[in-house]
Formats: C-alpha cells, sequence, structure tokens
C-alpha cells in the first residue's frame, strides 16, 4: 500500500510531513526491534515502556513512517529523512491505519464478542463449537490462544493490540473464514483495541467490579464494556443479524444494555430469562441439563463441571439460536466443545485425592468454583490461591475471606507478583482469612514459593480430599519486576504427584 493512501486513516492528525508519498508500505509494529524497511513504526505509551524511546532504533531498522504523540522527540537528528505523523493518540491512530492496511478484514464476516467480567474464554470456545458445527469455519482470538485457519498460537493479551487484532482478522478473512469469536476485554474496549472492528454480536457473561487498578472506578469499568454494545449498534454497514446478549440475573448487565437500541435476548436462572437451564445434574467431568428457550427445549450435556458453566453454555447457546443457528448444532456444540485450558483443569497422576487446576483469580470466580467443589466432594477442601501484584489490592482480602469460607485449609502463596513484595500481596489476603477465622475453622499458612505451596497441599492432602489450584490456570510463567521464571500449575503438579519434582 501506497504512503499517501494509507495515512487517509487519520485525517485530523496534527502535523503531517511525508518525505514521499509514493512509497510502499510493507508491515506495522510497535516494536522497534520487529521494524524493516518499508515499516511503519507506532510509539505507544504504555505501563512500563515509552515507544518515544525507541524512535531512533525504528529508523535505523528501516521505518518509513514515524507515528508519535509526542514531537519533543522528533528533535533529534535522525539519519536519513523520515515521514511523520504527529497525532492526538498513536493507539487511535495505530488502530486506524492498522485496519487501512489490512483493509477493513471485520467488514467481511460476522463478528461475536464476548465480554464480562467471569467466564469469557469458556463461553468463546463453546460459541465456536457450536458455530463451527454449521459446516462453517470459526476464527477464535482468546486469552489462552487464538486460532487463525489452520494455525494456533498463545495469546499475549485477552483482547490484542489493534495491530495484531487486525492482522490476525486478515489472515482469517484470507484463509476464506466468515465468522470469528473474539474474547473482549475491559482493556480493550479503554485502550481503543477494537475501535476499528465491526461487531454484530455482542455477549455479556457478568459483571462484578475488577481491574480497578487500571479503572478509576467500578462505574468506569462499566462503562468500558458498555462500548461493545455501541459497537455492535453503530455497525449498520453489513447484512448480518445484530443482537446483544446478557445475563438478566446481573443487575450491571442490565444497566449497561439500557439505552441501546439493538435487539436483545436474555439468558439465566431467573424466571425472567428468556433462555434457562432446568434439571440441572452436575459431575465431575460432565454437566447435563434441559435447556430452555423460546425455540423449544432440548436435553443437552457438556462436558464441563459446574452451575458457573452451566451460565457458560446459556451464553453461548443464547448466543447462537439468536443468531439464527439451528438446534441440531447448538446440541452437538455443546457436547462436543474441547477442553479449555487451565479451567477446571484434573490432573490426574494416579493420587487418592483430586486436584483442580483453575484460573478464578478474583473473588466472584473464586465463590462460583469452590461452592461448586462443596456441592461435589465430601472430603476436605484444600486452597492454593495468590493475588497478583500491582493489581487491584482491595479485592484481595475479599479472596481470602472467600478461600477461607469454603475451604479446610488455605495456602496463601505467590501469583505474578511484578513489582510488589509477594509476602505483602500475601498478607493483605490474609486479612480476609483471619476474619473469617474468627468464627469458623480453618487452617492457613503463607508459603510464597509456589512450588513449595504446591507440593505442602499434596502432602497434606487425603482420600477423598480436594486440592484446588487457583489463579493462573494455564499460564506458563511466575512474572517478577525484573525477570520471569518458567510456571504452569498443572505441569507442577503432574511433577510432584510422579516424583518427578
Amino acid at each position: 500500500m501506497k504512503l499517501e493512501e494509507l495515512v487517509k486513516a487519520v485525517p485530523n492528525c496534527y502535523k503531517q510531513k511525508l518525505v514521499d508519498n509514493q512509497q510502499e508500505i510493507t508491515g506495522l509494529a510497535l516494536d522497534s526491534r520487529k521494524v524493516r524497511p518499508g515499516f511503519v513504526f507506532f510509539a505507544i505509551r504504555g505501563a512500563h515502556q515509552d515507544g518515544h524511546c525507541y524512535l531512533e532504533q525504528a529508523v535505523k531498522n528501516g521505518a518509513t513512517l514515524l507515528v508519535v504523540e509526542d514531537e519533543r522527540y522528533l528533535r533529534h537528528q535522525f539519519s536519513s529523512p523520515i515521514s511523520v505523523l504527529v497525532v492526538k493518540n498513536s493507539r487511535e491512530a495505530m488502530a486506524s491505519l492498522s485496519s487501512r492496511f489490512y483493509q477493513a478484514p471485520s467488514s467481511a464476516m460476522k463478528v461475536f464478542g464476548v465480554t464480562g467480567t467471569n467466564g469469557k474464554t469458556t463461553t468463546c470456545f463453546i460459541l465456536r463449537s457450536v458455530l463451527e458445527k454449521t459446516g462453517k469455519a470459526c476464527g477464535l482470538l482468546t486469552t489462552v490462544k487464538n486460532v487463525v485457519g489452520v494455525r494456533e498460537e498463545e495469546a499475549t493479551n485477552t483482547t490484542e493490540e489493534s495491530l495484531y487484532l487486525e492482522r490476525d482478522l486478515s489472515a482469517i478473512r484470507e484463509a476464506g473464514i466468515e465468522q470469528v469469536v473474539i474474547e473482549v476485554s475491559s482493556h480493550g474496549l479503554a485502550l481503543g483495541r477494537v475501535q476499528e472492528v465491526k461487531f454484530d454480536v455482542a455477549t455479556v457473561t457478568n459483571l462484578v467490579p475488577e481491574h480497578l487498578e487500571f479503572h478509576s472506578n467500578f462505574e468506569h469499568y462499566l462503562q468500558s464494556k458498555r462500548k461493545l454494545l455501541e459497537k455492535v449498534e453503530e455497525n449498520r454497514l453489513k447484512n448480518y443479524r445484530r443482537l446483544i446478549v446478557f445475563n438478566s440475573d446481573d443487575e450491571n448487565c442490565r444497566k449497561i444494555y439500557s439505552g441501546i437500541g439493538v435487539p436483545f435476548l436474555t439468558f439465566g436462572a431467573g424466571k425472567e430469562a428468556e433462555v434457562q437451564a432446568r434439571e440441572i445434574e452436575i459431575g465431575w467431568r460432565k454437566t447435563t441439563f434441559s435447556l430452555c428457550t423460546p425455540w423449544g427445549r432440548e436435553n443437552v450435556e457438556i462436558p464441563f463441571s459446574g452451575t458457573h458453566n452451566v451460565m457458560n453454555a446459556l451464553a453461548a447457546a443464547s448466543t447462537a439460536l439468536g443468531s439464527g443457528v439451528s438446534w441440531e448444532a447448538v446440541v452437538e456444540g455443546l457436547a462436543s466443545c474441547q477442553k479449555v485450558p487451565g479451567r477446571w483443569e484434573l490432573v490426574e497422576a494416579g493420587q487418592k485425592f483430586t486436584v483442580i487446576v483453575d484460573f478464578a483469580h478474583n473473588w466472584h470466580g473464586l465463590e462460583q468454583i469452590l461452592s461448586q467443589i462443596r456441592s461435589l466432594s465430601r472430603g476436605r477442601l484444600i486452597v492454593v490461591f495468590g493475588c497478583g501484584g500491582e493489581r487491584d489490592r482491595a479485592k484481595r482480602p475479599l479472596m481470602g475471606e472467600v478461600c477461607a469460607r469454603y475451604s479446610d485449609v488455605c495456602i496463601i502463596t505467590t501469583d505474578n507478583p511484578r513489582g510488589e513484595d509477594p509476602l505483602a500481596t500475601a498478607e493483605d489476603a490474609l486479612s480476609g482469612v483471619k476474619k473469617v477465622a474468627q468464627t469458623k475453622k480453618v487452617c492457613y499458612s503463607i508459603i510464597v514459593d509456589r512450588v513449595e505451596a504446591i507440593r505442602k497441599a499434596f502432602n497434606l492432602a487425603q482420600t477423598g480430599d480436594v486440592v484446588l489450584l487457583a489463579g493462573k490456570g494455564p499460564e506458563r510463567f511466575q512474572i517478577y519486576q525484573d525477570f520471569v521464571v518458567p510456571h504452569n500449575d498443572f505441569w507442577i503438579a503432574w511433577q510432584i504427584l510422579k516424583g518427578e519434582r
């Protein structure tokens, strides 16, 4: 694409200096190390790095165009003339330019967006499984992995930066795929990562306070989530049926839908929900229930345990049925959905107690899974959990309180401390545990080394007990301020149980 064609995507930039309108743009980058000749480099201000500090490196690597917010960084004399766009917001400009470079890929497919506090990833997996039972392939972009045609890769963010999102959507389109399911985070909405994505359907699982270290307050969090619904409302360019699906049990879901002029469909446990589950039978590895909808009623099975996963299945089924998918595809898709990494993942290494790895990392998610384990198990419940460093500190005592309320043994440990003292984050959670311990018998301790915490839990476990390793789910690293160390709860647990560690 020629430079003059690309820059039309940002007509309102503060300043534009183009060395050669006819230069060919060959790629986009927000990491100066990945710049090649003919590339555009976006100077993005992040939480720990400022891309403006790497302009010189980008030029040395062959950048054709620099997109910056602060032109003071341009006072440096580069070795050769360079085209520049000075913009109000580099992230917004990156979204616009990326969409134009990749020729607006979301305009050529049906786009399903799934947001909420908990259950997003599982709902995305189930929904994709159902959509593919229609006989048509479906792309998938989520926290744990991205499926782009025949290619699968690990994700780095719940919702990728706009440059990578538009690139992946383009690859999905090039593979001849006409539908995609995208997990949409509050960060992705607030930071404009999905700015240019044309959503046709939005599904909201539930909404409770989360990521308040990023959002100034809960209201800002809710308004960020509402942006997804507004994007569906604004999308009038395609002929697909537009739809909003939300959990009617959740007053916050109802709140953010208020005033949106798009047809809606509700799911939930309450009588007012249009899609409900009845006659629920929950086991360790599967759940059956009667799916009741405006289109009729069917007995269905999902290869997951827990009432929270029933709600995820309701969200996916509502989205599919409301979008015109057949009953047959819904029933088959629910039953055959593949396992979601790090969600209710059983570690079976021949031990006499049950071990579950789950991503639950806030008080709401912990309460869902702990209450479910309590309903299934007659043995003791031992939970290993930690609180993320440099994240919402107010939720730490709540997490400790929930864990102590449901468990017999609480072992507080490390969960991505980042720049914080791991002991300090553990002590914040301990305050919630101690609050419950005043009225309920619960054993508790702090073991900062997560591997040793897991080992301690296994040493305590007896026949019939359940050990829950909560918080990290599919993650493969433990993140500290200046380094990361390999760590995956599932494989650590497997190695300890097999005597290999």
